[in-house]
């Protein structure tokens, strides 16, 4: 049996977390949720920050964690999958505070739906339900269809036919 060194232990532990946190980061950065644009531009830095790292290991084994990481980043960025899978799960309960919204009786704020942490929920002054991620209104979930949004969109990632997550100028 060989022994490992303390170097070697620190060697390990440097590439878990040079591995493991930057895709830890983006999931977390995307179930934030940021916008299309910062989530892109966040996982091109770790991504970088990853490639690095990458250009440093000496086993398959750890070439292939790399490799592993800056795919999960590149899926992070482009298809924003985890906030689509957060919203998933949490579609009743974005249904039952737009019916809520819509009866007059919006939910006390800030306050989670489902994973999500809305911070102002009201009713647009079209009748579009919007719940909003941050405290000035402009970036968040609306139920509306995909087409025609009216809002001066800064980016838009339609979640299905009936909500949306937006960013507005």
């Amino acid at each position: 049996m060989v022994m490992s060194t303390p170097t070697t232990r620190r060697r390990r532990r440097y590439l878990l977390v040079a591995f493991v946190a930057p895709a830890f980061v983006a999931i977390l950065a995307s179930l934030w949720p940021l916008e299309p644009i910062s989530l892109a531009l966040t996982c091109t830095l770790l991504g970088l920050c990853t490639f690095v790292s990458v250009l440093c290991v000496r086993s398959l084994r750890h070439l292939f964690a790399g490799i592993t990481t800056l795919a999960i980043l590149l899926s992070v960025a482009t298809s924003n999958w985890p906030l689509q899978a957060a919203y998933v799960l949490s579609r009743p309960s974005f249904d039952r505070v737009a019916a809520q919204v819509r009866a007059g009786e919006p939910p006390n704020t800030p306050c989670s739906i489902g994973l999500f942490r809305i911070r102002k929920a009201e009713m647009y002054h079209n009748g579009i339900v919007c719940l909003w991620t941050n405290t000035t209104g402009s970036t968040g979930f609306v139920q509306t269809g995909p087409d025609d949004l009216p809002f001066n969109l800064w980016s838009h990632t339609q979640l299905d036919n009936s909500w949306q997550f937006i960013s507005e100028d």
